[in-house]
């Protein structure tokens, strides 16, 4: 599906207005190495590119070119504890989203940067975003600032927290 054809969707319409020049990945609990990532340096990463299925609650679907890094790739530079049980993703908005670490741990579980062919726009999740093929849509949450890796969970995600299902494979 062309780029200008793929569906978004969000749960407020207003752009976070995310500085994409100082933007940095904010990543710390269960790791060795915390900090601040830049998009530059998780570009660094060895980057992936999948055609993958985007399944909306809403009903729709569409395939989609996402083209990132598997989150297992930046959990190892990180020196993630992959023992522990989640990660939590915050947003530049008030979204918030987590995971098993089965699930982040999957190789096409994706930190995308890049949809087809091109970085990601701003109202496609720029600069990173989540991509989860084995996930419903509203997993793979947009305006990614940071990851937390650990065994507590204390909000499960933003539609999860209002009684949609947290794990909700497909």
């Amino acid at each position: 599906m062309p780029l200008d054809r793929f569906p978004l969707n969000s749960y407020l319409a207003d752009d976070p207005g995310v500085d994409l020049d100082s933007w940095t990945l904010r990543v710390d609990g269960a790791v060795s190495a915390p900090g601040d990532y830049t998009l530059s340096r998780i570009r660094e990463l060895p980057r992936v590119q999948q055609n993958t299925r985007h399944v909306c609650v809403e009903g729709w679907d569409v395939i989609g070119s996402f083209a990132g890094v598997q989150i297992s790739a930046l959990l190892a530079l990180a020196g993630a504890d992959t023992r522990a049980r989640f990660l939590t993703f915050s947003c530049a908005d008030d979204y918030y989203e987590s995971l098993d670490m089965p699930t982040a741990l999957h190789p096409q579980s994706l930190l995308c940067f890049d949809m087809h062919g091109a970085p990601l726009s701003r109202e496609h999740g720029a600069p990173l975003r989540l991509i989860l093929p084995t996930k419903i849509g509203y997993k793979s949450a947009k305006y990614l600032t940071g990851l937390t890796v650990t065994n507590v969970l204390d909000r499960r995600g933003y539609w999860e927290d209002q009684g949609y299902s947290w794990f909700y494979g497909l």
